[in-house]
């Protein structure tokens, strides 16, 4: 039986990121992807986020309430009212695998939320789902200091790791030749690295890699083995990925089998 598996985010009209590339992660892994929209994202002359009113994203959740779901996935909600909705929501599936993508710093701009909205996400959302997957200026902001070594992604995964699971996105942002990703649970880090790819086709890796770890952790797979596949997946993605426009592309995976990687 085919499992269903839902994301909660933006909508990104260049199909790399948002709830786009989450949909097309699922169908790359043989999931059914339901969704929910938390606002819409342009940047037609400046980077905006358009909301959804909390009482229409209450409709969209309650559309879905008998429907049984084989994990979560959560990007971008925007709106700190909507926090308290979709934590309503987890709790009424207290026992399906829910990563939260804390998106509130875009590597797009300088454009960070106000410290009310990340306070309410931390402590409504973080101690209920089962990982948190900050790229790193997402992290910088959770520790309050800047990461610019390995070892100093290790030490913040560790320590937001008190909270919850944590799988930190370094990326290519650290200097030296890899990729790099940290999962920590309970004080305990584990590095994941790729070698680095001069291309242009990354716009949604972050999204995409959450939501692989997302339809693994649906498949029956443990955190560490999913972190790795989705790794695996992502560095695919980039590969195949599709200029949109010049000098700017989407990450896009071809659905070939997922070649898996341990880190």
């Amino acid at each position: 039986m085919t499992k269903i598996i839902l994301t909660i985010g933006g909508s990104d009209p260049f199909s790399g990121g948002g709830i786009q590339t989450d949909l097309k992660t699922f169908e790359n892994h043989q999931l059914f992807g339901l969704s929910v929209l938390t606002c819409v994202v342009t940047s037609e002359v400046s980077f905006e986020i358009h909301r959804i009113e909390p009482e229409l994203l209450t409709k969209q959740l309650h559309t879905l309430a008998n429907v049984e779901l084989a994990a979560i996935k959560i990007g971008l909600i925007h709106q700190i009212e909507n926090i308290a909705i979709i934590k309503d929501f987890l709790l009424q599936h207290p026992n399906v695998p829910v990563v939260l993508d804390p998106v509130f710093a875009f590597k797009e701009t300088t454009t960070t939320y106000e410290k009310d909205y990340v306070d309410v996400l931390r402590n409504e959302l973080f101690p209920i789902v089962t990982v948190i997957t900050p790229n790193l200026s997402e992290a910088e902001i959770l520790v309050q200091r800047a990461i610019t070594t390995i070892e100093e992604l290790q030490q913040a995964a560790r320590e937001l790791s008190t909270e919850t699971a944590v799988c930190l996105k370094g990326g290519a942002h650290l200097a030296g030749e890899h990729a790099v990703e940290v999962l920590a649970v309970n004080g305990k880090a584990q590095v994941f690295q790729e070698m680095k790819l001069a291309l242009e086709t990354v716009n949604g890796a972050g999204c995409s890699f959450a939501s692989s770890i997302a339809a693994n952790l649906a498949l029956g797979e443990s955190l560490p083995t999913s972190v790795a596949a989705a790794k695996a997946f992502v560095y695919e993605s980039i590969q195949q990925g599709v200029l949109v426009k010049e000098n700017f592309g989407s990450v896009w995976h071809q659905g070939e089998k997922v070649r898996r990687s341990h880190g």
